[in-house]
């Protein structure tokens, strides 16, 4: 684990106000290997406010990327990113749910596999989607299969916002 990866999950381990999605998550509920990106969802507009500021004052530069969606800072540092995201829709799904998984000796906050698997099945249809990124879709979808509660995903389709099903996010 390089020192930027460290970094985030030391200061993510103090705070119960994010989960972890994406990439990251699926390393910690299926292992492999980690990329040097984590994506957080945060609880308000205040808390992405607030950990981006902090990762700023540690020398992290915000980096341009789609402003479709507005709530979104993506940082870095050397080669690793950070993506700090908040989404009312995503606040509503995936914070009654999350899980604390111990990575790398840290103790932290996820979304549930079962929101995963949602997130993997809407960005396995995205439309700028790299062919790279859909198979490593497909093949956590496939893993996570095996193991999800299929009623908690009954549950969660039940919440999805349009957004999901038009675009593929929350």
């Amino acid at each position: 684990m390089n020192t930027e990866i460290r970094e985030i999950l030391q200061y993510l381990e103090n705070r119960d106000d994010y989960v972890i999605w994406a990439g990251f998550a699926t390393f910690a509920y299926l292992g492999g290997k980690y990329s040097l990106d984590i994506d957080i969802f945060t609880d308000s507009l205040k808390t992405k406010e607030q950990i981006s500021s902090d990762f700023q004052k540690k020398n992290w530069k915000i980096i341009p990327h789609d402003q479709s969606f507005q709530n979104w800072d993506k940082l870095k540092k050397h080669e690793t990113t950070l993506d700090i995201v908040y989404s009312q829709n995503a606040s509503k799904l995936f914070f009654f749910d999350k899980v604390r998984i111990k990575v790398y000796g840290n103790l932290l906050y996820f979304i549930s596999k079962e929101a995963l698997f949602l997130t993997k099945l809407g960005q396995l249809s995205a439309v700028n989607r790299t062919k790279e990124k859909r198979e490593r879709d497909l093949k956590a979808i496939m893993e996570l299969r095996k193991f999800v509660n299929v009623q908690k995903i009954r549950e969660l389709v039940l919440k999805l916002p349009d957004s999901y099903w038009l675009t593929g996010w929350v």
